[in-house]
């Protein structure tokens, strides 16, 4: 090294990119894949994730209380919304006022409200890449058509405030007539479960489908490298097709307790957020187990959920 290069300027250090998840249970699996991915390669993942969470619902996790908090820590250079599936009802705006689902007030007051959380991040980082994921169909059809109206309002919400996109979800997860379906067909010929029994929640393999879906969709703006985790999400999106309801398997009936046997390297944590579960009512449907005691090939009673993605 020579004396110039003593008093040369260095290259600044760059920071990891910050990358916040906000949402409901769907998000949870979303992060929770993400980070796998992400995990070793300098990024950060921030998260904000409630089950049963919305904008309708601020009594379980009021979003544009919480997110100030967070912000004010954590400068985020990508923010991933997924918020909505929880959202086909009654709005209480700022001023008080119910507005009723599916009415035109409705429409335009829960666009406000989502893009209430949007400026908070363009606030916090007027840079920053901004992402709103919309739901997938269910299995409820009256579900799957309230969400559609959910869909288009977000999509509006994008569009009137830039640089929000909106990447949509619909087609990931149904089949060629644009209906639901919990299951895809791999190049081999086997079936491969994407939702789980609730027709809501995403199994593993779909929560994989879901990520691939939004790395594809954001171009190069999360820093994913390639490596043979990457290699699996693009299988699950490129090399399964969704297929209709008739040709996968039954659901497991809603008449005899769900159930799930323990595999190698799963918590109590990972098997609650796999199902939307609260890992505290997984925990207190098998009496109060201590989740240290977790083992492999353990049969766990799945509690019922009622407080939706």
């Amino acid at each position: 090294m020579t004396p110039r290069d003593l008093f040369q300027a260095r290259a600044p250090k760059k920071t990891p990119p910050a990358i916040l998840v906000v949402g409901d249970s769907l998000s949870i699996s979303l992060a929770d894949t993400l980070e796998g991915v992400l995990n070793g390669h300098g990024s950060r993942l921030i998260r904000l994730g409630k089950v049963g969470g919305g904008l309708t619902r601020p009594e379980l996790l009021d979003f544009p209380q919480a997110l100030p908090e967070l912000l004010r820590e954590h400068r985020p250079d990508v923010a991933i919304f997924m918020i909505g599936a929880n959202d086909a009802m009654p709005l209480v705006t700022a001023d008080g006022t119910r507005v009723l689902f599916d009415s035109t007030p409705w429409k335009g007051a829960y666009a406000a409200a989502a893009t209430r959380l949007i400026d908070m991040i363009r606030a916090a980082n007027p840079t920053a890449h901004i992402f709103w994921i919309g739901a997938p169909p269910m299995a409820d059809k009256n579900l799957s058509a309230a969400l559609r109206t959910v869909n288009t309002a977000l999509r509006d919400a994008c569009a009137a405030t830039p640089p929000c996109r909106f990447i949509d979800t619909w087609e990931t997860f149904s089949d060629a007539e644009d209906a639901y379906t919990p299951t895809a067909q791999d190049v081999s010929g086997a079936l491969i479960p994407l939702r789980t029994g609730d027709g809501v929640h995403l199994t593993e393999a779909g929560a994989r489908r879901l990520t691939a879906r939004v790395i594809t969709a954001t171009g190069d703006v999360l820093p994913v490298p390639p490596s043979v985790a990457r290699d699996a999400l693009f299988a699950a999106l490129t090399e399964a097709m969704p297929v209709p309801q008739a040709t996968a398997s039954p659901p497991p009936s809603d008449e005899s307790p769900r159930t799930h046997v323990v595999k190698r390297g799963e918590t109590l944590a990972g098997i609650a957020r796999q199902y939307g579960l609260d890992a505290d009512a997984l925990r207190r449907a098998n009496g109060k187990m201590d989740p240290k005691k977790l083992r492999p090939g353990q049969t766990l009673v799945l509690p019922g959920d009622d407080s939706g993605p």
